[in-house]
């Protein structure tokens, strides 16, 4: 039954206008928490599979399974706990369903683990499969190692990882805490949106290839790059509508920001770190064609930290394609619209309880946030949804 309500919410969605409806978001807009049983989530994401099921990033190494309207509190998806190493920055970062999650049970994971060689940490990206016998259990066995960087600090890591319109894998990168000039250093995979295309058989010769069209190729710098100039993209996301790519980038002393990559463009561009820092001057000595930011804000009233989100694409009426993130210090939650072809306007929310450490989108591109211990998911009258998907109790 859910995964008929899914399917016919999902043609509903499809039939809506891909621009944010005028008199912006209902009134009645509020954030209902999920039964979850999470601590630390960082990030929430669904495996394309009509199951109606979400996985919660959690920081400590494991990642929760729960399906939406059950009730339940949900359950381990898999626990690679003994293989993370949470030192400042670190943790279970990232989780991304291959395209062809139904068929092939391939999903990866983003994770810091204990450095070596002087690295304070390494950045691993793994893949594993889903159990036989139980879909809601991963095979911790099916560990097969894609690739890993060696961290020289224990900040700055990035973490988000998602597979692209193209079916391609990106990986965003920090610039290592310890050197910020490794974002503008052409010979370090670190500060930069990686693109990568995994090997799917059992049998991989190696774990993964360079896509066609990578912009380095054939060049000195490492094939993986996509596109360099950042400091940390600890969280962004792919327009699902349109394929853009909004990265959020955390600054240092003064800004923070958002970038707008077009699904059309071709990679190899700057997105200014240390150069710039947001809409500003940066603390490198540099100089190069580099793509601003479509959103900045400043450090005033206790901000520091961006939460990157998404472009909301669900049904709640006024709040379709609006690009959604947070603060992580101020605790303030934004809404951003385009009022023009590249002019972009934000407006605050809501102040909520907790830090903000992500977002998530389900497969019907319903909205949550996460908070120490918390899974909220934007909810309203305003939607197009059945009413029966909402059985964990939205009320007006």
């Amino acid at each position: 039954m859910r995964s008929i309500r899914l399917a016919t919410s999902l043609a509903l969605i499809a039939a809506l206008p891909t621009m944010a409806l005028a008199g912006g978001p209902p009134p009645d807009l509020q954030l209902n928490a999920l039964s979850v049983g999470v601590t630390i989530p960082l990030g929430l994401r669904h495996a394309g599979d009509g199951s109606g099921r979400v996985f919660m990033i959690q920081r400590a190494g494991q990642i929760r399974v729960y399906t939406l309207g059950s009730g339940n509190v949900g359950s381990d998806f898999l626990d690679i706990s003994s293989l993370v190493n949470t030192t400042f920055e670190g943790g279970l970062l990232g989780l991304a369903f291959h395209p062809d999650y139904a068929s092939n049970g391939y999903f990866y994971v983003n994770y810091t683990r204990s450095g070596t060689g002087g690295n304070a940490l390494t950045t691993v990206i793994a893949r594993y499969s889903v159990s036989a016998g139980n879909p809601n259990l991963a095979d911790p066995a099916s560990a097969r190692e894609v690739l890993a960087i060696g961290q020289p600090a224990a900040n700055h890591n990035g973490g988000d990882i998602h597979f692209g319109p193209d079916g391609h894998l990106y990986i965003g990168m920090g610039d290592g805490g310890a050197s910020s000039a490794t974002s503008q250093n052409l010979n370090s995979l670190l500060g930069k949106m990686l693109r990568i295309d995994p090997c799917i058989s059992s049998d991989c010769a190696v774990p993964y290839t360079i896509p066609a069209g990578n912009p380095f190729v054939g060049t000195a710098t490492p094939d993986e790059i996509w596109s360099i100039g950042f400091r940390n993209p600890y969280r962004w996301s792919f327009d699902r509508d349109t394929g853009d790519m909004l990265i959020a980038d955390v600054g240092a002393s003064s800004r923070e920001e958002v970038s707008l990559e077009p699904a059309a463009a071709s990679g190899g561009l700057n997105y200014g770190w240390n150069c710039r820092e947001g809409n500003i001057a940066g603390p490198g000595s540099c100089s190069g064609s580099f793509v601003d930011p479509i959103l900045s804000y400043d450090h005033n009233g206790g901000r520091c930290s961006i939460t990157g989100g998404y472009r909301y694409r669900g049904c709640i009426q006024g709040l379709r394609g609006t690009y959604v993130y947070a603060d992580f210090c101020s605790r303030q939650v934004f809404f951003a619209n385009e009022t023009s072809p590249g002019n972009w306007s934000s407006t605050q929310w809501m102040i909520v309880p907790g830090n903000v450490y992500g977002f998530g989108e389900d497969e019907a591109g319903e909205l949550y946030l996460l908070q120490p211990g918390s899974v909220s998911r934007f909810e309203s009258n305003s939607t197009c949804l059945p009413a029966t998907l909402f059985e964990d109790g939205f009320e007006s």
